[in-house]
């Protein structure tokens, strides 16, 4: 049945990014992702209207309060600097009652905090490599192995991470502390880094899981570069990182493995309460132990984006994808109306 749609999204227009990234990429994945979106939409009947959201959060939240449509698709991913605003948008949809894609507001909070995310993982007993959160200036405190990761404890596409991320002694630890605090006004995650194979699972699904065929990242760098999937490698074309980076799927792994990685990947993602969709980053220690690195809801869903190759081995088309994605936004819709018929905010 044909519907009014409205896809809300992040104005790249007006957004900054930090100086070392540019901007030129972002903006065109954010474009592309619309576009792609609109498209599927159109093809299956729907009326589409493109909704660009610009700070502040008041004047968002007039936005969505004016909006008439019958789901919104939610490719909303915060302000640049602002994590924090994507989860507030989708709670403001919750509040409204309003059917939309993606994951509730209660898991996008939780997944703009690494260090949350992580304290979720080792409660229920998911691997996850050991970290710790670094402030500036207290670098005395630090308490893992070399090397580890240094990154922005609340980022998210990969923002902050460079080569020189991947940290081996102390001065070098410091010094990448103290360029998160300028560029990013953040708090760092430190983490053991993992040596071993990476691996991307994507997952539809609110109560039922439907588990994409495996993806695996795949490096081809000089020796002295370290296996890190970069700001660079996902959006500098040309950059070594981005030409030594690239995806396989479905991944070569025996039968034994796949089991193992799909079955964490589903345990995070239930842990962490997503819906609709979600990708599961994993990667492997120099014995072979899988590890879940990172949470992805709402995750990169445009045509030529990640979720390209497991959409294309799974043997549906791109439009199909997006069916399925409006099918279980309105099933998880319908689940939460309560007795009389009103939709409750929905977590």
């Amino acid at each position: 049945m044909p519907q009014k749609i409205v896809i809300i999204h992040s104005d790249p227009t007006i957004d900054s990014f930090q100086p070392e990234e540019g901007t030129g990429a972002p903006v065109a994945e954010i474009t592309d992702t619309v576009q792609s979106v609109k498209q599927a939409l159109t093809q299956l009947g729907h009326s589409v209207q493109i909704l660009p959201l610009r700070p502040p959060l008041s004047s968002a939240f007039n936005e969505l309060d004016n909006i008439d449509a019958d789901l919104v698709f939610n490719l909303f991913e915060g302000f640049n600097g602002w994590p924090e605003s994507e989860a507030a948008i989708a709670h403001h949809l919750e509040n409204l009652g309003v059917c939309f894609t993606g994951c509730s507001s209660r898991t996008l909070r939780i997944c703009e905090n690494k260090d949350l995310v992580r304290r979720y993982l080792q409660a229920f007993d998911i691997p996850t490599p050991q970290w710790q959160v670094l402030h500036p200036g207290r670098h005395d405190q630090f308490m893992l192995d070399f090397p580890c990761i240094v990154k922005p404890a609340g980022e998210h596409a990969s923002r902050g991470l460079t080569e020189h991320s991947v940290i081996e002694d102390l001065p070098a630890l410091r010094k990448q502390v103290e360029i998160i605090w300028q560029n990013y006004q953040q708090l760092s995650l430190a983490e053991t880094f993992l040596p071993g194979r990476e691996f991307r699972a994507l997952i539809t699904g609110n109560w039922d899981y439907n588990i994409y065929p495996i993806e695996e990242i795949v490096y081809s760098l000089p020796p002295d570069k370290p296996r890190l999937l970069t700001y660079a490698a996902k959006w500098v074309k040309g950059d070594e990182y981005f030409e030594g980076t690239r995806e396989t799927c479905p991944a070569e792994v025996d039968r034994a493995l796949k089991e193992t990685i799909e079955k964490m990947a589903v345990r995070a993602y239930q842990v962490l309460d997503c819906r609709n969709y979600a990708s599961i980053d994993l990667r492997q220690d120099k014995d072979g132990q899988l590890n879940v690195i990172d949470v992805n809801p709402n995750t990169d869903i445009s045509m030529e984006g990640a979720a390209r190759f497991p959409i294309e081995a799974q043997g549906v088309g791109y439009t199909d994808f997006i069916y399925e994605i409006l099918r279980l936004a309105m099933e998880h819709h319908i689940m939460v109306k309560d007795r009389t018929g009103k939709i409750r905010a929905a977590t």
